[in-house]
């Protein structure tokens, strides 16, 4: 099926990357791109998603979790992100008699990406700082989570995959993003 294709699965994580932070951009950092944006990529956002949950059974520990660690942070807190979180969980509980929780693949992504996203969170709020900062924003967790994941059984392969795609089209999109916003804002201090 194609929708299992790890080829098919991986440029699935590139477009969750970048629907998750273009949704992000539309709410939080003022990108303007066009009337019904935000909603357009909540609805994106959360299809993807659900498409990645439904690929593979250890791609879906890893959304799941991913998911949860967000709902942890009060990252699901614009209508966007709850569009795409209750389509994803809408898929969830819909798949839920074919699902089998691979409670190893969701717990070395959920407790690190947790206890490493409340510290980047503390480290916003201006709480930690210096070199303990500059680590943790370095979102390598994105890539050692997964990495000991495959040590343990390399059929997790996929998810340093997904995680390392996902984190790749994530941060290029934020590249993209800023600057455009910094040139939108510059087209209206031209204009005023």
């Amino acid at each position: 099926m194609l929708l299992s294709n790890p080829i098919t699965i991986l440029i699935l994580s590139a477009l969750f990357g970048v629907t998750v932070k273009i949704a992000d951009l539309l709410d939080e950092h003022g990108l303007k791109l066009f009337r019904g944006a935000p909603i357009l990529f909540g609805f994106l956002w959360g299809i993807i998603g659900s498409l990645m949950f439904l690929s593979n059974q250890l791609v879906a520990m890893f959304i799941l979790a991913i998911l949860i660690h967000w709902v942890l942070r009060y990252r699901i807190d614009y209508l966007n992100h709850g569009i795409a979180a209750v389509i994803i969980l809408m898929v969830f509980l819909y798949n839920l008699p074919n699902l089998t929780m691979n409670w190893t693949v969701f717990l070395i992504i959920f407790i690190p990406y947790s206890i490493l996203g409340l510290l980047n969170d503390a480290v916003d709020r201006g709480e930690i700082k210096g070199i303990i900062a500059k680590l943790i924003r370095s979102n390598s967790h994105y890539i050692i989570f997964p990495l000991i994941l495959i040590f343990i059984n390399a059929n997790y392969w996929i998810i340093l995959g997904v995680s390392l795609l996902h984190l790749l089209f994530y941060e290029l999109t934020t590249g993209w993003g800023m600057k455009i916003i910094k040139r939108q804002k510059q087209q209206l201090t031209d204009i005023q």
